[in-house]
């Protein structure tokens, strides 16, 4: 329960402060992320990390239009998607997941 607390406050968190940015009228700030290096590595990094964790959704949910709808939400909305995934599915279907340990 705790663990689905802190993710569900996270996710929520993130979301909010998504929407704030989202509504900013500056709109040069993602080109000035893809004019520096680390800008690049972060924007791979979430990539990498888009890719394993749709890795995981695949081994977990059976049936194929699921996995590629969980995926393509995951890479165009981030990980709070992840996180949602973790709340309604993830949390239950992987076995030894640390939701069990915390119960």
């Amino acid at each position: 329960m705790i663990l689905r607390t802190a993710l569900a406050v996270a996710g929520a968190a993130f979301l909010i402060y998504l929407g704030v940015v989202i509504i900013s009228p500056d709109t040069t700030a993602m080109s000035t992320v893809l004019e520096t290096a680390w800008g690049r590595v972060l924007l791979a990094d979430f990539y990498l990390g888009v890719m394993c964790f749709a890795a995981v959704i695949h081994v977990v949910e059976r049936r194929l239009l699921l996995t590629l709808a969980w995926t393509l939400a995951l890479a165009l909305l981030g990980f709070p998607v992840a996180v949602v995934w973790l709340l309604l599915r993830g949390l239950r279907r992987i076995p030894g997941s640390l939701d069990d340990k915390v119960r």
